[in-house]
């Protein structure tokens, strides 16, 4: 394996402002449901979905934002949206602070925010493998994940501690300088040039993104499972906030929860370098299916000590497919298409997290949600191996052509 120190500096600038980024995400995942009850026209689970579904909604712009990525020198879109999160945040927290932010300008505060985090991932997502060798990509991708998922754990926690200490305003405004760190760095990166040169066409580009995923049955796999996990983690944003308001300490609680969901990501991640080692990328995505449909059958049930067991479960489950799966798409997708390809993706994705945010704001029991997403997953897990046999069908029929 590669060591550490071959990776390059602006990798580590890179890593080291995605990772600021992430830690101010964290805090704002935290505090925006309980800045949403706290507001006098709020309505629980429906202004909490509301505000989900507005930071879903920028992911149907992915084909959009994955064409401007390909075509933005990646320096300039760090930049860009690293300072206007940081600005957007600091105008939402001032006027949380004189009780004049409305439900409408929270929603507002989450679509933009949603929308310039998409376009620094798919800029992201795109930057790394031009920087690095095949062979590094995995070991930076480990690093990668890992440095998102490890500074979110301080985050939540964070976040907690700050709702109580602060209060929601406050809160929100320890998010503006973690946005400022990545728009300094941004100034440092390598210079690298846009990856596609070419006239933006967006039906073309659409197109584009949506012919590979469809000629990839891999891709294909990979998306279905993709587009679950978007349904339920949205499921679970709406209601794990109002399970621990009913059942637990609220804020507090919730906290605990995202940590160790945080917490479980990261240490199925720092398990795929020695596991892979023994099995193939394949195999640990297999492992990953089985591990989250465990996970979610733990949601069943209503005390919260359960449910932060079955947060760790399927964050281990999610740490597992992290790696693996983003490595094996880098492996099957072109560089030059890279960011209309995730963009397609994102925009697939954007379906399940819409469904997902009101599917929750529907007056169905909690445990009725969870039970139905644990057998859709444990569905897909059935289903990865002949997935794999397929497209290794197909790869060797092609080879033979």
């Amino acid at each position: 394996m590669t060591s550490t120190q071959r990776l390059p500096a602006t990798f580590w600038l890179y890593l080291i402002g995605m990772a600021a980024a992430a830690l101010g995400d964290a805090i704002l995942s935290i505090a925006l449901p309980y800045v949403t009850l706290g507001l006098p026209q709020s309505a629980g689970a429906t202004s909490i979905a509301s505000v989900v579904l507005a930071g879903t909604l920028p992911r149907f712009l992915g084909p959009l934002l994955g064409s401007i990525a390909d075509r933005t020198p990646p320096h300039r879109i760090f930049l860009m949206t690293s300072l206007t999160r940081a600005l957007c945040v600091l105008v939402c927290g001032l006027l949380l602070f004189q009780g004049l932010l409305p439900l409408s300008g929270l929603m507002a505060l989450a679509f933009l925010n949603g929308t310039l985090a998409t376009l620094a991932y798919a800029a992201g997502s795109a930057f790394v493998p031009r920087l690095l060798s095949a062979a590094q990509l995995p070991q930076a991708n480990s690093l990668s994940s890992g440095a998102m998922m490890g500074l979110p754990l301080v985050g939540y926690g964070l976040g907690g501690t700050l709702l109580h200490l602060l209060g929601d305003a406050g809160t929100l405004l320890i998010a503006v300088p973690l946005f400022l760190i990545f728009t300094g760095i941004s100034l440092s990166l390598t210079r690298l040039p846009a990856a596609q040169g070419k006239q933006a066409n967006l039906w073309r580009d659409l197109q584009t993104g949506w012919s590979v995923l469809r000629h990839s049955k891999l891709l294909l796999s990979l998306l279905s499972l993709s587009f679950t996990l978007n349904l339920a983690m949205n499921i679970m944003n709406v209601r794990s906030p109002l399970h621990m308001r009913d059942f637990g300490r609220g804020s507090a609680d919730y906290a605990v929860f995202e940590m160790l969901i945080s917490g479980g990501v990261l240490l199925g991640i720092l398990m795929v370098t020695p596991l892979a080692k023994k099995f193939s990328l394949d195999t640990l995505i297999g492992v990953g299916r089985w591990v989250l449909a465990l996970g979610m059958s733990g949601f069943l049930w209503s005390p919260v000590p359960m449910w932060w067991g079955a947060a760790a479960i399927f964050g281990i489950g999610l740490g597992l497919l992290e790696v693996a799966a983003v490595t094996r798409s880098q492996q099957v997708v072109p560089a030059e298409v890279r960011g209309r390809v995730l963009g397609a993706l994102m925009a697939f994705n954007a379906l399940g997290l819409t469904l997902g945010a009101l599917v929750a704001g529907w007056p169905v029991k909690t445990s009725t949600l969870m039970g139905s997403l644990t057998l859709l997953l444990a569905f897909l897990a059935v289903l990865w191996p002949f997935a794999i046999r397929s497209a290794q069908t197909s790869s060797t029929e092609a080879t033979e052509a």
